[in-house]
């Protein structure tokens, strides 16, 4: 009898991911969104913004500055996501009693149109990558 090879995981609506290319997938899933960030069960900080870039780097920061989220999966130990009966998705990243929650607005398209990064592309050293822009502008 062969032995069966092991299966990868499934999450269909709800789970709880620790890998890195799939914390990376989830969020390529995101365009606007609402944020609450709370540390320690202390809200710090909420709002609405665009997600811009998604990194896994040891040596860079999670930055949400000007509406805008360039988001460093190497910032979080994992990423938890629930559907609601609704459809949408609400998200959690989380870290070190940090908590990122996300939630994507209804409508996309009605926040100001801001330049999207989607391309996972490796780079430098191994289980580093950052998204890169997927379009030539200069062509």
């Amino acid at each position: 009898m062969t032995p069966r090879r092991s299966l990868a995981p499934l999450f269909i609506g709800t789970g709880t991911i620790t890998g890195v290319r799939d914390m990376v997938r989830a969020m390529e899933t995101i365009e606007a969104f609402t944020y609450t960030y709370t540390v320690d069960g202390e809200r710090i900080a909420e709002g609405s913004a665009t997600l811009v870039k998604i990194l896994a780097d040891p040596e860079s920061s999670t930055l949400l500055v000007n509406e805008c989220l360039f988001v460093n999966i190497a910032s979080f130990d994992y990423l938890t996501f629930e559907t609601a009966e609704n459809g949408r998705t609400h998200f959690e990243l989380h870290a070190d009693g940090a908590t990122l929650e996300i939630v994507p607005v209804e409508d996309a398209s009605a926040r100001e149109d801001r330049s999207i990064i989607r391309l996972i592309d490796e780079v430098g050293y191994e289980g580093s990558f950052v998204v890169m822009d997927d379009e030539d502008e200069d062509d």
